[in-house]
């Protein structure tokens, strides 16, 4: 059965936004307050966390703006040298792209899972509506068969 409509899972609302802000804003106080222990270690891992959180809840769209506000964050305050954009040295530029990568696919493997739950849902609401249907006419033919009896 095709479902056509399982895109429409996520809430379409400004408050999905307003909780990926929020999410990565405490996402960033939490590896700020962590810093002096990781130091560059580990710079996305608590935005990695919140962007999962976000995808789950409301869809790829508020999770990629919230992806791409953790990395513009962990890139300025996390890795050295802290407080600018410049590359230290190219390696950093194949992190970047490396946690890129993890944030896409964390999105879009959460996105399609959440799609395949959704359209489950709905396969099985149409299943019970059709059974209801079908419930009533069996229940209107016997009643007719007893009649003509």
């Amino acid at each position: 059965m095709q479902i056509l409509n399982a895109r429409a899972w996520a809430p379409h609302t400004t408050s999905a936004y307003i909780y990926a802000t929020v999410g990565t804003m405490a996402a960033f106080v939490i590896r700020y307050l962590f810093h002096p222990f990781l130091g560059s270690n580990f710079p996305t891992l608590f935005f990695l966390f919140n962007t999962l959180i976000i995808s789950f809840n409301f869809g790829w769209k508020p999770a990629a703006l919230s992806s791409v506000a953790a990395m513009a964050l962990a890139y300025y305050f996390f890795i050295p040298p802290y407080g600018t954009f410049d590359l230290e040295n190219p390696m950093d530029a194949l992190y970047i792209v490396i946690y890129s990568c993890l944030f896409g696919v964390s999105i879009f493997y959460t996105e399609k899972l959440q799609r395949e739950r959704y359209r489950a849902i709905l396969i099985a609401r149409v299943c019970e509506s059709r059974m209801r249907i079908m419930a009533k006419l069996s229940s209107k033919n016997n009643n007719r068969h007893k009649l003509s009896s």
